[in-house]
């Protein structure tokens, strides 16, 4: 029986695969699970974020949120400008 504290011991092909992808090589419509994995962001965090409007503005496709890779672009180079 696994405990609440017990970590994932390996990563699925998918996330693998995902998390060797540059922000090019994504789809242009990610799932919220999917920028996660990519982006190394909890899920929960990104879910917190939309509600304070901060971070990648998702689009609401029916009842899912979807994420265009150029709102990532974007909220990247915000961030990155932030910083330099």
């Amino acid at each position: 029986m696994s405990t609440v504290n017990e970590q994932p011991t390996a990563l699925s092909e998918f996330e693998t695969l995902l998390r060797s992808m540059t922000l090019d090589q994504l789809p242009d419509l990610l799932t919220i699970r999917e920028l996660s994995i990519w982006a190394r962001i909890p899920v929960n965090t990104l879910y917190e974020w939309r509600a304070k409007g901060v971070g990648p503005t998702p689009m609401k496709m029916g009842k899912h949120l979807r994420y265009s890779k150029e709102r990532v672009r974007a909220w990247q180079r915000d961030l990155e400008s932030r910083v330099a």
